[in-house]
């Protein structure tokens, strides 16, 4: 292995370990998950950028230039995470910039297991549980796609190749995006009353479906929630979003209906990180 990649997997392996591994939970921002490493080796120099919950490059500079997806390939291959926490960092972290954009570089939470985080915000502790409309066929897909030449791109890329490549169409499952929304909604109505309490619950649908990137993709949504009743009880307000299209809803219950609290509408956006120096 390149003599800097190795030393740059070893000091991430470490530091993700130590912030959210441990058996004690620590106190995380989005700002302290991004992390500088100078890697010096003889009279060799390199530098890189990571996001430790999410485990993306975002900058790589020296011996280590022009190797990204080398470097990411080498993460999955030790695997310091599963792609499904990465997952759960990606839209932890899109939630966060959605609901609370001039703060939340700065907003404290702890990642837990059940829920998924646990954040504070002002005098509220928020419990947040992310899960996936997915069905089998897809699961399975989107497996098959991670173990080819795919598996060291971004995981935005990989999920657009998934959802965009007619070659594929055929075996996907043909569960709508509303039934797997319901789904999700009613197995977690059950888990949440065994989760840690919180001030306020929500829950997170992440939906990178073609079915879910415009306003009249999110109203079709709110009508099939209104239909079956399905927030009216439900401890928790309910996220569902698009990372890839950059679609974005926050749906409460109120006055016998669904409410959009929070409507992005479809923008071409993705998660980026700040440019700033990290903690």
């Amino acid at each position: 292995m390149n003599p800097y990649i190795e030393s740059f997997l070893r000091k991430i392996h470490f530091h993700h370990h130590r912030f959210f591994k441990g058996r004690k939970s620590r106190i995380m921002t989005y700002h302290k998950c991004i992390k500088n490493f100078i890697i010096y080796r003889g009279a060799g120099f390199a530098r890189g950028k990571i996001n430790l919950g999410t485990l993306d490059i975002l900058e790589l500079q020296g011996r280590l230039q022009g190797k990204e997806e080398r470097v990411n390939r080498r993460i999955i291959d030790k695997k310091i995470s599963s792609i499904s926490q990465r997952n759960e960092f990606r839209s932890f972290f899109f939630f966060l910039e959605k609901e609370f954009p001039g703060s939340y570089e700065h907003m404290p939470f702890i990642k837990s297991e059940r829920p998924d985080f646990l954040l504070r915000y002002k005098n509220q502790v928020m419990g947040i549980e992310v899960t996936e409309a997915i069905d089998a066929g897809d699961a399975r897909l989107r497996g098959r796609v991670y173990e080819s030449d795919f598996r060291g791109r971004k995981s935005r890329e990989i999920e657009r190749y998934v959802d965009q490549n007619p070659t594929f169409s055929l075996e996907k499952a043909k569960s709508s995006l509303e039934k797997l929304i319901v789904k999700r909604i009613m197995d977690k109505k059950e888990k949440f009353e065994e989760f840690q309490s919180a001030d306020r619950e929500i829950l997170i649908i992440i939906a990178n479906h073609h079915e879910f990137r415009n306003p009249g993709d999110i109203e079709r949504v709110r009508k099939a929630l209104e239909k079956n009743d399905l927030l009216e009880k439900a401890p928790f307000s309910l996220v569902v979003m698009n990372m890839i299209h950059g679609a974005y809803a926050h749906f409460r219950w109120a006055k016998g209906g669904a409410v959009l609290e929070k409507n992005l509408g479809s923008k071409k956006e993705t998660f980026r990180a700040p440019r700033g120096k990290s903690l």
